[in-house]
């Protein structure tokens, strides 16, 4: 038998029910989940003849208001439990508080596979518009059972209260209730406002906004011809059409439409053919957003909102009848080439271009004939593109191009698009990001298919203002791109204004910035997206990583262009693009004839330069012709000495924070190591210096270098020599400036370092003592090392690709060294720097006595002789030691004065000697004994030599020849641990 209990309304804020206690505890003692229990209720009300019956879910929990019973006074409500239900939903179902009801537990209610269902009204289902995304997450938590007909209640954010009505169910069933699962589909139809009655239609163009005159006589002809309504047209720049204007001189304000445009004003006109014939038209311009920044005390005045210029309804337009400003005379006449919902004047008449106007009759329509010349010469139609010239950036400039045109061909067949289609520009500082977007907004408003309005904003200029002046310019950038539409929305530098969040700075302000761009420009951000019909945005950024997280996030960028430093053919371009704009700005300027300019040896002598290097390069050089003529005797001829001059202390951007390694070592002060200095020249120097034969080469060209062998051998005095000689820029590198305590710092310190000698290229990364930054995985119990050398695998590899960039890496333990590091196509060749034989010792000898002075009888073969051993560090530290020898006898052998000192003494004064003196004059002779007082000779060598012993022992040098034989034997193979000295505990890494 079913229980009754009595309604009571709690604000539960879902379509779920509390039981009685009576019926809680059975279910809890037999745990039923609630997600698989249904509730019947059904009214008991004797007098009624149907009777109410609804299927409710189960919170789970009890009634707590079923202890009233106890409390009651009426008798005849002694006994009856209580069940819990929203006063909201209860109301929906047809249920009042204390009504009698019969509960009935269903457990075998079948499954449903899809629920379709339709909101109430027309604000439930914008409502679930704007939180589809919450609706969709939150519905099984508050709605369990569904039956055809009867109505479930969702509370959106816990506050808004949406109610549907269940239309069908699938599969249907004797009693039309259904149990909802995580595999049951939910449909919501539609249910949109009630539109207006569609406006009749002209020639199948619809009519403009309804009409709104001056006079009552205009008003009473448009109500007797609708067909008389107004036009809300767009003006166009003249120059862009490819009509020419006739001139006119006369007071008359000329405007030109299109032909269907005409007709809808001019219904009646006969003189359609006649050019002299212009038709009186009513004139008023429409008001655009007003901008925060230029009045920012003033209260905002009302402004007209066209969301749709020239549509069909009011409505669409979103137009005030009494915006815009005073009403105007005009005299119109149908042009071709005029494109419909645009209208162009004839300039110098006082009409913005690209501004919104209304056209409308008047109540006395005239024609008058006006007079005009037209002249052969190039009119205004006639117009020349002044698109700037971008060299090597074609391929760039065609994808953006195609970009935009493919959105604004998309936007034109539907009436509402959420969220901005947007395209985001990548690149270094100078690398021609904003000269690319305002070249491709350029073609794009030269387009007869779009004729795009363009808005650019540096948006740096605004990252110190206040969140609040941000918001309202955000909100007027877009709302002036939607008046103008089409139109092309450029925010430059983006990434300071919405920029990653730092440590050491407000990271709530820019999280707030940035929430309240996406909340604009996202399609994500539902409720606060308004229509981006007719708007495409195109923003620039030094990188992706630059952006604050949550804008990737949100995906508002749909494609992502990344600029490149100009490869040698566009610097060729760009140079001589850029001299010849310099040459026809000063006309008495010429090139040289005598010295032309070479535009290919400058394109290859500014190897990493941007778009702005290269012009900052030419002004230079333009500076130093100016100097070199200031006085008139000579003619402003520019040179490639000019360019040469420019050169010197020039630094280009991409190396201004790049701290580049200087080396005064030559390949002269390096002595031994014949064939290892033969293959750095080939893999470094030649490359370069022979671009383009290395260029037609079919084979990859090695990129990646080891230098391994003996401490003390050269290693690192080679990388000096590679540094001065190869003429590549040179980075230096070391352990800690690497490795960082925190998670992910030190990968992103190696992507940073490969990204700085990218932009540097051609570059050399030098790596000293490289097993302590790359040792074996495996074996550093933080794995700090294993990120990183998992890092540097894919930045070596060929999935990043390294052109330009040559990886030099030195150790005296390559066995610690990660073996994927050392396979072909990451670090290609292993050189070892052996110690020096007799020969080696000789050569050593001879370079670094370049340095001291040598007495010529000091046989350098007996000292080479007596080293055996020795490293070329040891060797030369014998000859400045023994140079050392030579100081300190020098000055054992004169004593110096210690007379008493005063404090005169301490002036430095220059006397000169006129006339007899103690002082004696120095002669040649007397220099030249001097001179051999420091040179040094076989004594000094010799004495040296009693007091060193090699830096390599004889068991080191045993260990590590071991070490290495077995590295060399395995580097064909699996690159197996070489072995070591036998032990337990014996470590296989320096971490």
């Amino acid at each position: 038998m079913p229980r009754r209990a009595r309604v009571h309304y709690v604000s539960l804020r879902s379509s779920l029910v509390n039981l009685p206690i009576s019926l809680y505890g059975p279910l809890v003692e037999r745990s039923v989940r609630p997600q698989h229990l249904a509730v019947h209720l059904s009214l008991v009300s004797p007098g009624s003849a149907e009777k109410l019956e609804v299927y409710v879910g189960w919170t789970g929990m009890a009634s707590a208001s079923s202890l009233a019973q106890f409390n009651s006074t009426d008798a005849a409500e002694k006994g009856y439990e209580t069940i819990e239900i929203d006063p909201q939903y209860a109301l929906g179902l047809g249920l009042k508080q204390n009504d009698l009801v019969e509960i009935g537990l269903v457990h075998d209610l079948p499954l449903a596979t899809s629920v379709a269902t339709e909101p109430l009204t027309p604000d439930d289902w914008e409502i679930i518009d704007i939180h589809a995304s919450h609706v969709e997450s939150t519905l099984l938590s508050q709605v369990r059972v569904a039956k055809t007909g009867q109505e479930i209640d969702v509370w959106v954010l816990g506050r808004t209260r949406v109610r549907l009505r269940v239309v069908s169910i699938e599969p249907e069933t004797k009693g039309n209730a259904l149990l909802l699962t995580t595999n049951t589909e939910v449909s919501i139809s539609p249910k949109l406002h009630a539109k207006k009655a569609p406006p009749r239609q002209v020639n199948g163009l619809p009519n403009g906004v309804p009409p709104t005159t001056t006079s009552t006589s205009a008003k009473d002809a448009s109500t007797s011809n609708p067909t008389l309504s107004p036009q809300i047209l767009r003006v166009l720049p003249p120059h862009l059409l490819s009509t020419p204007f006739p001139e006119h001189t006369g007071p008359e304000i000329l405007a030109y439409v299109s032909l269907a445009t005409f007709i809808l004003l001019h219904p009646h006109a006969t003189s359609l053919t006649d050019d002299a014939v212009y038709h009186k038209t009513l004139l008023k311009r429409l008001s655009p957003p007003p901008d925060p920044s230029a009045v920012p005390n003033a209260a905002p005045a009302p402004v007209t909102r066209v969301l749709n210029a020239g549509n069909a309804t009011a409505a669409e337009a979103g137009l005030s009848a009494n915006g815009g400003g005073e009403v105007e005379e005009v005299y119109v006449r149908a042009v071709k080439g005029v494109p419909e919902s645009h209208v162009a004047f004839f300039a110098g008449q006082g009409v913005e271009e690209w501004d919104l106007v209304r056209l409308s009759r008047p109540a006395e329509s005239d024609s008058v004939r006006v007079t005009t010349t037209t002249t052969a010469k190039p009119q205004a139609g006639h117009y020349v593109p002044t698109t700037k010239f971008l060299a090597g950036v074609d391929d760039l400039l065609t994808q953006c191009t195609q970009f935009c045109v493919r959105k604004f061909a998309m936007h034109a067949s539907v009436n509402v698009v959420h969220g901005i289609s947007s395209l985001l520009v990548t690149g270094r500082s100078g690398a021609g990001k904003t000269s690319i977007v305002q070249s491709v907004a350029k073609t794009l408003q030269e387009d007869s298919r779009t004729f795009t309005y363009t808005l650019y904003v540096d948006v740096g200029r605004y990252a110190a203002q206040p969140v609040q002046t941000i918001k309202a310019l955000l909100s007027y950038w877009f709302k002036k791109a939607s008046w103008h539409r089409p139109a092309v929305l450029i925010l430059d530098n983006l990434e300071k204004l919405v920029g990653v969040e730092v440590e050491h700075a407000d990271s709530f302000r820019t999280r707030h910035i940035t929430e309240l761009f996406i909340a604009l420009y996202s399609a994500s951000a539902r409720s606060a997206a308004p229509n981006s019909r007719g708007v495409v945005l195109l923003a620039t950024s030094s990188s992706t990583a630059a952006l604050h997280p949550l804008i990737n996030g949100a995906h508002i960028f749909e494609e992502v262009v990344s600029v490149k430093a100009p490869n040698k053919n566009a610097r060729k371009e760009i140079l001589a693009r850029i001299v010849q704009e310099r040459l026809a700005v000063a006309r008495d300027m010429q090139v040289d004839p005598d010295s032309p300019l070479n535009y290919a040896a400058l394109a290859t002598q500014t190897e990493g330069y941007s778009a702005t290097d290269l012009q900052d390069l030419v002004a230079r050089a333009v500076h130093q012709v100016a100097v070199r003529s200031s006085d008139g005797s000579k003619a402003p001829l520019i040179a490639s000495t000019d360019f040469d001059v420019a050169q010197v202390d020039f630094v280009p951007l991409s190396l201004r924070d790049v701290k580049l390694q200087k080396s005064d070592v030559s390949w002269a002060d390096i002595g031994g190591l014949g064939e290892t200095r033969r293959v750095l020249r080939e893999t470094l120097e030649w490359p370069t210096k022979y671009g383009p034969i290395f260029a037609q080469s079919p084979l990859r060209l090695r990129s990646g270098l080891l230098l391994y062998g003996f401490p003390g051998c050269g290693k690192t005095l080679l990388a000096s020599a590679v540094a001065k000689e190869c003429g590549l820029n040179f980075i230096s590198v070391k352990g800690p400036e690497i490795l960082n305590k925190y998670i992910g710092a030190s990968e992103q310190s190696v992507r940073d370092l490969f990204e700085r000698a990218t932009a540097a290229k051609p570059c050399v990364l030098f790596f000293d003592e490289f097993d302590s930054i790359a040792p074996k995985r495996g074996h550093d119990s933080t794995g700090v090392t294993d990120r990183v050398v998992n890092q540097m695998l894919t930045q070596m590899d060929g999935a990043e690709g390294l052109d330009g960039v040559y990886v030099l890496a030195a150790t005296s333990r390559p066995d610690l060294i990660d073996s994927a590091l050392l396979r072909p196509g990451r670090l290609d060749k292993s050189l070892f720097c052996d110690m020096p034989n007799f020969e080696d010792r000789k050569d050593i000898l001879q370079a670094v006595a370049r340095k001291v002075l040598v007495s010529p009888s000091v046989q350098i073969e007996e000292i080479a002789a007596a080293t055996e051993g020795y490293s070329g560090a040891d060797l030369q530290a014998l000859l400045y030691n023994a140079h050392l020898e030579v100081v300190h006898s020098s000055i054992a052998g004169k004593p110096l004065d210690d007379g008493p000192s005063t404090r005169e003494d301490e002036v430095p004064v220059q006397f000169t000697v006129i006339g007899g003196s103690k002082t004696k004059v120095t002669s040649k002779a007397d220099e030249m004994a001097l001179q051999r007082r420091h040179e040094i000779t076989s004594k000094h060598l010799s004495s040296v030599l009693k007091t060193m012993r090699p830096s390599v022992s004889a068991e080191e040098r045993a260990r590590l020849d071991r070490i290495y034989r077995g590295f060399i034997s395995d580097r064909s193979g699996e690159l197996r641990v070489p072995p070591e000295a036998g032990g337990v505990g014996n470590r296989v890494s320096l971490m």
